[in-house]
């Protein structure tokens, strides 16, 4: 349905927008061609590349002894990184923030969600790309609102019928994008996933419902995440090639893919936790592993402040799927 708007929008724009307005093969004419044809050119070079690179997935052979704080800021004792989860699927150890996708039946790095538009989950190697799709889309979709409004705002003639029809459809699009749009830049400042955000407001609304229950005020946690380190850092690690320039990655095509594995992050999980805090590690041995090859996975416990408990994400905890 989507695919049906943009087109119907492309088409309308060169056949009945465009020439609405200046004649297109004059320079004005040209340069909003340009314009255009640059603006389509990056939304289906992201979506090509979004669709046909694999988000990751967890090898069998990974490295789950190594510090999971590789190339921090902190040092974090190897017995607090070493927390490793399971699936019960796929019968292989699942990094920080992977999770099992049941409709590729498979474990997905960095797992944002499955996206139909996409025919493919939106992982590590290609949330980029999905993001910048909907950035050019965006813009696409609010560039044609003003062109169209133009003659719109020129003549009242029943011949701007198909402008009109062209404004109302980008309109429609652009409200919808500006939500989602809006949503997955929270996200990247935040460092989350979808999955995270989910995950955190059904905790929230698991303490209301204890609260109700116990006839109480509602004490909602105070969920520390340990992969933010500042809005800027954040949008900076999704675009990151290794130099100063990395905010022009997210304005021009590239096929490159992210820095890291998908599986080692940084965290800021010493600014959060108090080195001095009466903290207890809690030890358990994976079941699915072998005695030779079994992994020690440390959950932290204990003391937290008055205000809440501090809750880490659920790096820490085996999931089914």
């Amino acid at each position: 349905m989507l695919w049906l708007a943009d087109s119907c929008i492309i088409y309308l724009f060169f056949t009945t927008v465009l020439p609405s307005i200046h004649n297109i093969y004059s320079l004005k004419g040209v340069g909003h061609t340009i314009i255009a044809a640059w603006l389509i050119f990056n939304v289906f070079f992201n979506y090509f590349y979004c669709i046909n690179t694999d988000p990751g997935s967890p090898s069998d052979t990974m490295d789950l002894g190594h510090d999971l704080n590789n190339g921090s800021r902190h040092d974090v004792p190897m017995d607090e990184a070493l927390l490793v989860r399971w699936c019960k699927r796929c019968q292989k150890p699942k990094p920080p923030m992977t999770h099992h996708c049941h409709i590729c039946k498979r474990c997905i790095l960095k797992m944002d969600h499955h996206c139909p538009w996409m025919h493919n989950c939106i992982g590590f190697y290609n949330y980029r790309f999905f993001f910048v799709f909907l950035f050019y889309m965006w813009i696409g979709c609010g560039y044609t609102m003003y062109m169209a409004s133009i003659p719109l705002k020129e003549s009242d003639d029943k011949q701007h019928t198909g402008v009109l029809f062209t404004f109302v459809v980008a309109l429609a699009v652009f409200c919808s994008l500006t939500g989602l749009f809006s949503f997955h830049v929270y996200l990247v400042i935040t460092a989350q996933t979808t999955i995270d955000f989910y995950a955190s407001c059904r905790r929230r609304r698991e303490a209301r419902r204890e609260a109700r229950l116990k006839g109480e005020a509602p004490i909602f946690p105070q969920y520390v995440n340990e992969y933010d380190l500042g809005k800027l850092q954040n949008l900076q690690n999704l675009f990151d090639r290794g130099d100063s320039w990395w905010w022009l990655h997210m304005f021009l095509p590239s096929r490159s893919l992210p820095r890291g594995d998908g599986i080692h992050f940084m965290r800021s999980i010493p600014d959060v936790i108090d080195a001095n805090s009466n903290l207890q590690l809690a030890q358990f041995r994976l079941p699915h592993l072998s005695d030779s090859s079994n992994t020690v996975v440390d959950r932290m416990n204990g003391n937290m402040p008055e205000s809440g408990r501090v809750v880490l994400r659920e790096l820490y905890d085996i999931e089914e799927g």
